[in-house]
């Protein structure tokens, strides 16, 4: 399951929530300024996801204003705002049943990159924060603490990303195991198309927020795991089907299939 929600990313809304556990238009910009930025993008409408053959369908509605998301409302019962500050994703809020469950903070520095994330529950509490570093070699060291807290005592997540022609290529997760230092590896490949997010204004940004690489202008087709034993290892693949403009309109791994509507 852990290799298989990094490769698809955004299932439902319920999904994308409890993977981040480990609104109409919010924003102020004047709409007819904003819906320039989008003049030849393409923007997903709508995702449905079928597991195996029919035993669960979720569909997941795609709202904007100009080329910002604003909402994604889910046939779960749940949906998502999102608030920019200027072009950039400042805010996104999950509600379940109309109650609001966790709100995610982002923090960007002077050239736009992702610096500081945080995960509240419904009473502002912070419930996890990450940090990103941006080192010389091109590379981003990621870590993530549980609860408000940033020591070496809270730490739960400690990664490399590596980049290549401004795209993930390989992620390396650090733990501790029986007091022995072990390393993750995961390895990324990529299609030549278009990813179903390309065009949301602020997504690039949010590459590796997590691991689910949405933020990809291009699809993840597989992913090869090199963990320290041989059950920890593996490698997923991802079909796709494409239009005519080189966006994806189905994608299959196993027992799940998604489609992309725009």
């Amino acid at each position: 399951m852990k290799r298989l929600s990094l490769i698809l990313g955004i299932m439902t809304m319920g999904i994308l929530a409890s993977c981040s556990t480990d609104e109409f238009d919010t924003n102020t910009t004047d709409t007819m300024d904003d819906a320039k930025l989008n003049v030849k993008g393409v923007l997903l409408k709508r995702i449905v996801v079928t597991v195996n053959g029919g035993t669960t369908v979720t569909t997941s509605d795609y709202l904007y204003n100009g080329s910002k998301l604003s909402r994604i409302n889910s046939s779960d019962g749940t949906y998502v705002t999102y608030t920019y500050t200027g072009n950039l994703i400042s805010e996104r809020t999950f509600y379940y049943n109309g109650t609001l469950n966790t709100r995610e903070i982002f923090e960007y520095n002077a050239n736009e990159q992702l610096i500081n994330y945080k995960r509240l529950n419904a009473s502002n509490a912070i419930l996890f924060s990450t940090v990103y570093q941006y080192n010389s070699d091109g590379t981003i060291s990621v870590a993530g603490y549980k609860g408000s807290t940033q020591t070496a005592s809270t730490q739960t997540v400690n990664r490399k990303v590596f980049l290549l022609n401004g795209q993930v290529s390989k992620i390396e997760n650090y733990t501790i195991s029986n007091g022995t230092a072990v390393t993750e590896t995961l390895n990324y490949a990529f299609d030549t198309k278009n990813s179903p997010f390309k065009d949301i204004l602020g997504f690039d940004k949010l590459t590796y927020y997590d691991m689910a690489l949405n933020g990809n202008a291009r699809n993840v087709t597989g992913i090869t795991t090199v963990g320290a034993t041989l059950a920890n290892s593996g490698n997923d693949v991802v079909q796709y089907t494409y239009n005519a403009q080189n966006y994806p309109v189905t994608a299959n791994k196993g027992s799940i299939v998604f489609q992309y509507f725009y």
